[in-house]
């Protein structure tokens, strides 16, 4: 972070330029590239003994949505840390207020800074509005090891049709059985399935957006706290204007 305010000034805008553009890629990413965020194994085993045998498929995690956040928090926060700090040199001496959440602290702020960071905040919770969920057609439990969330196995049953004769009716000394020849379903294997995740559940989704909102909601607070003093009269603007067209007009 730079010392003087001119040096912060001389960087704000592309940091705020960075976090824009990471914030807008990392929505386009939740939104539009779902799959990125699952995969999945796919085992074959066969029932019969010299069957045919079929290739396991797979497919990988390209991320999860722990990681794309922390791609963007990065340039996120060095722009708030930027603006917030410009700001409060800017306000040093006026009014402020503390911003309070729940039981953390954030600290005091003018209402110039708490501006805009409800600007940045905005920003945020649309971001995280847009994080993509676990599918909730499958039970889920968290992989500490792999640190992503995964089903237990799902099996299904392949099966082929094979002809068969059914005797309808017995032969007897008088007339010869009777048969059909059917096409039955035999089963020959079974495909064990893992799905992978590295999306979030409604429940975390939820709580994040929360604290987001309960955020926004104490930053507006604070800031009218902040704005709420005594406003220090000046009458400026006449004397501008008299400077300007001083001797101007007879």
């Amino acid at each position: 972070m730079a010392n003087k305010l001119h040096e912060l000034l001389a960087i704000e805008q592309d940091r705020k330029n960075k976090a824009n553009e990471s914030v807008g890629e990392a929505k386009k990413t939740f939104l539009k590239n779902d799959p990125y965020f699952d995969g999945m194994i796919k085992k074959y085993v066969s029932l019969e003994e010299e069957a045919e045998q079929i290739p396991d498929e797979s497919k990988e995690l390209v991320k999860t949505v722990k990681q794309q956040l922390e791609e963007v928090q990065q340039n996120i926060v060095a722009a708030l840390d930027a603006t917030v700090s410009k700001e409060e040199t800017n306000a040093s001496n006026t009014a402020k207020a503390e911003l309070i959440v729940e039981d953390t602290h954030f600290g005091t702020f003018s209402a110039t800074t708490l501006l805009a960071l409800e600007a940045q905040l905005n920003r945020i919770l649309d971001l995280y509005q847009a994080i993509p969920i676990l599918d909730s057609t499958r039970k889920w439990h968290f992989d500490n090891q792999r640190n992503i969330f995964k089903t237990d196995e799902e099996v299904k049953f392949r099966s082929v049709k094979r002809p068969k004769v059914i005797v309808k009716y017995e032969a007897t000394d008088k007339h010869p059985a009777q048969t059909e020849l059917l096409n039955l379903d035999f089963q020959v294997g079974k495909y064990e399935t893992t799905y992978f995740s590295g999306k979030v559940s409604v429940a975390q989704k939820n709580e994040m957006v929360r604290r987001i909102e309960k955020l926004l909601e104490a930053v507006k607070v604070a800031r009218a706290k902040a704005n709420n003093v005594e406003v220090v009269k000046t009458y400026l603007g006449k004397k501008i204007f008299d400077y300007i067209q001083k001797d101007m007009f007879k």
